[in-house]
């Protein structure tokens, strides 16, 4: 749990220090700091619940698990939250800790399908508001997630980009070999 604790902790610190970083303010919005209005009808158990969880301001589908009432339930920010919403639907998926199609995920957070974050990273492009380009670039340019997909063995990345140069932008295939699942950095969001 300490752990668990602390991974969330280390996150939404590095978020902060990314959207300052990104955007030159510690908040959401440079006039002042408010409490979004679907954040306050929150009943405090739930709060209590979700002590540790992250949800983006404006959103209730954006950050680890959701706050919505049900399916239709949407932050302020409407179109990020669509987004989020769809992509925390994905059914191909490995849960942090658990092992398929051969790749074990060890990261403290659910990785997707290759198809499911893409079609994500789209979505935000499209929807193009200030809240989803700063999750894009959080979610696929700071935090190095990774997605899985069929593909031939990767025997070597051509070239190296992101932040630190350490996410592979153009992998090397042995096309020879038959296709297997295997791990790829997402792409960078760019906006």
């Amino acid at each position: 749990m300490f752990k668990m604790v602390a991974c969330w902790s280390c996150f939404i610190v590095l978020t902060a220090l990314y959207v300052n970083r990104v955007t030159g303010s510690w908040f959401a919005n440079d006039s002042a700091v408010s409490i979004d209005k679907d954040v306050l009808d929150i009943q405090s158990e739930t709060l209590a619940r979700k002590k540790f969880d992250f949800i983006f301001p404006g959103t209730k589908w954006c950050g680890k698990g959701d706050i919505a009432k049900n399916y239709e339930d949407l932050g302020s920010a409407r179109e990020t939250d669509m987004c989020c919403r769809e992509h925390d639907h994905c059914t191909d998926l490995i849960l942090a800790g658990e092992t398929k199609h051969g790749l074990t995920n060890d990261a403290f957070y659910t990785r997707l399908n290759c198809k499911c974050d893409e079609a994500f990273r789209l979505c935000l492009n499209k929807a193009n508001t200030k809240t989803s380009r700063r999750i894009g670039k959080i979610y696929f340019n700071a935090l190095g997630t990774k997605c899985y997909r069929r593909d031939y063995p990767v025997v070597g990345c051509n070239t190296y980009g992101g932040l630190f140069r350490k996410k592979c932008l153009e992998y090397d295939y042995d096309t020879r070999s038959e296709q297997i699942y295997q791990w790829f950095d997402v792409r960078n969001y760019a906006n």
